[in-house]
């Protein structure tokens, strides 16, 4: 199933293991099954991922 409605930028407050968790559930899917999610949705995982990972080591980096 796809959604056709246009895609919106908003902010999200996500704790450092809430991020962990998302990171960690999107490798726990099977590549068919993380595939057919991303076409749904019309979402690239690897630059998700990406953000983040970058957004972690961000918020990681201010505790220093």
């Amino acid at each position: 199933m796809t959604y056709p409605c246009p895609s919106v930028a908003t902010l999200v407050s996500l704790d450092t293991q809430q991020i962990k968790y998302l990171i960690d559930a999107m490798w726990s899917l099977t590549e068919k099954d993380a595939n057919a999610i991303c076409e749904s949705h019309g979402v690239d995982d690897w630059h998700l991922e990406n953000h983040l990972q970058t957004t972690l080591i961000n918020a990681l980096n201010e505790l220093n």
